[in-house]
C-alpha cells in the first residue's frame, strides 16, 4: 500500500495574490441601452431625490472606498450580500468589488472562495485559495477559519490596529442553495454541513470586520430563512438585491430598509420602469447610508477575467506557462509534516497527525494511511 499523491499546492499560509487591475466602467454602454423617454423620466427622478436614484458608474466605487478605509472607525459596508436570478450578473459583480478593495490592500490581499457549482462561474477575481463543488464545503469551512485565525495573529502582531495587514476576502456562491433553509440540499449537503455553514457565514459578519475581512455571499434569495443569515447580522452587510429580487424587499421592507412611505414609492417606481426597459438594475442598501436604486454598468470581463494558476486538488490549468510557474511554487508536503513532527519534539499522536495532513492538503486519510505516514516518517507502530 503507498500514500496517496499529495495535491500539488502553494503555500501552506497563502502569500496573498498581486493587487489586480480594476474593471473599467462604461457608463455610456449602459446608458445607451435605456429607452430614451424612461432615461428622462429617471433622470427627473434622480434630480429630485438624488441620495435614492444613481444614473452614474460612481456607486460602486463609493461602496468599495467606504469598505476599504485605512482608518478602520470610518469603513463600512465591510460585508456584501449580492441576491438576483440565475445569470443576474452576481459573481461578475462581486469579482469587481473584491478588485476594487483588493487593489487598496497595504499588503497583497488574501481572496478565498467556495464555488458549489464546480468551477462554472465566471469571476473576475482571483482566488489564492477555491473551493469548488458539493464536496468540498466542509474543506472551505475549515480551511477559511484557519485564515481567519492566521488573520487575527497578524492584526496581534501590530497592536490591534490592523496597519498594514492585508485585506482578507471570505467568498460563498449559492448560499441559499447549499443551505436549503437549514435542511441543506438533498443527496449533496447534508443538514449538519448547511447548519455548520450558517454558523460560519454569521461568525464571518459579527467578528472579522475588524480583522479587515470581508464576506462576499452571493444567492437568488433574500430571506433570511432560505439564506440561513440572522436579522442582526444582515444589518451588517451591505445588501445587493439585482433586478425584479428588489420587488420582494420594497414589499417588505421592514426587514431590509428603513425609508418613508414616500421613499419606497420612488424606489418602487424607478424599480418597475427599468424592469420594462430590460436594463439592468440593483437595489442597494449600504450598512451606513440611504439605499438607492442604481444602474448596473457594463465590465469588460474579458479584459478583466483572472484564471487561477491551480485548483485546490491540484490539477494546473491554464497554458504552459502558467503551469510552469505553478510547478515552482509546489511544496512538498512530507518535508512540511516532517519538519512540523520535528519541531513538535515527540512522536504525533494518531489523531494529530491525521488533522495535520489534512490542514496541509485537503486529504482525508484512513487508518492505514496515518500508520503508513507515521512509519515513512520514522515513527514505526507501536
Amino acid at each position: 500500500m503507498t500514500l496517496p499523491e499529495p495535491p500539488a499546492q502553494q503555500s501552506p499560509s497563502p502569500t496573498g495574490i498581486p493587487n489586480p487591475n480594476i474593471a473599467d466602467i462604461d457608463e455610456e454602454s449602459v446608458q445607451s441601452v435605456i429607452n430614451p423617454g424612461a432615461m428622462q423620466i429617471l433622470r427627473a427622478i434622480a434630480a429630485n431625490y438624488p441620495s435614492y436614484i444613481r444614473i452614474d458608474g460612481g456607486w460602486i466605487d463609493e461602496l468599495c472606498d467606504a469598505a476599504s478605509n485605512q482608518n478602520m472607525t470610518l469603513r463600512s459596508n465591510h460585508h456584501f450580500y449580492i441576491s438576483g436570478g440565475t445569470q443576474s450578473g452576481k459573481s461578475t459583480l462581486a469579482g469587481v468589488i473584491i478588485n476594487k478593495i483588493a487593489a487598496k490592500s497595504q499588503s497583497p490581499a488574501i481572496v478565498i472562495g467556495s464555488d458549489p457549482k464546480d468551477d462554472v462561474t465566471r469571476w473576475l477575481c482571483r482566488f489564492t485559495r477555491k473551493f469548488d463543488g458539493m464536496k468540498a464545503l466542509r474543506d472551505w469551512i475549515t480551511f477559511a477559519t484557519n485564515m481567519i485565525d492566521q488573520q487575527k495573529a497578524r492584526v496581534a502582531k501590530v497592536g490591534g490596529e490592523c496597519q498594514g495587514v492585508p485585506e482578507l476576502f471570505l467568498a460563498q456562491d449559492e448560499v441559499d442553495s447549499v443551505f436549503g433553509g437549514g435542511k441543506g440540499l438533498p443527496g449533496m449537503v447534508d443538514a449538519d454541513t448547511a447548519k455548520d455553514l450558517q454558523g460560519f457565514w454569521n461568525y464571518i459578519i459579527k467578528f472579522t470586520a475588524g480583522l479587515k475581512g470581508h464576506g462576499l455571499f452571493m444567492g437568488q434569495s433574500p430571506l433570511s430563512g432560505e439564506t440561513g443569515f440572522s436579522r442582526p447580522s444582515l444589518k451588517n452587510v451591505c445588501f445587493i438585491a439585482m433586478g425584479q429580487t428588489s420587488s420582494y424587499i420594497l414589499d417588505h421592507p421592514q426587514d431590509f430598509v428603513n425609508v418613508k412611505k414616500e421613499i419606497l414609492e420612488v424606489l418602487r417606481q424607478a424599480c418597475e420602469m427599468l424592469d420594462k426597459a430590460g436594463v439592468r438594475y440593483a437595489l442597494v442598501i449600504p450598512t451606513r447610508s440611504n439605499p438607492f436604486v442604481a444602474l448596473i454598468p457594463e465590465f469588460d470581463i474579458k479584459g478583466l477575467e483572472q484564471k487561477q494558476d491551480s485548483k485546490p486538488n491540484g490539477d494546473t490549468v491554464n497554458s504552459s506557462k502558467n503551469n510552469q510557474q505553478s510547478s515552482q511554487q509546489q511544496v512538498d508536503w512530507y518535508q512540511e509534516i516532517k519538519k512540523w513532527a520535528t519541531e513538535l519534539g515527540r512522536r504525533p499522536h494518531f489523531q494529530e497527525i491525521k488533522q495535520k495532513w489534512h490542514e496541509l492538503t485537503g486529504q482525508e486519510l484512513n487508518e492505514k494511511g496515518v500508520t503508513l505516514l507515521l512509519e515513512n516518517l520514522g515513527y514505526p507502530d507501536n
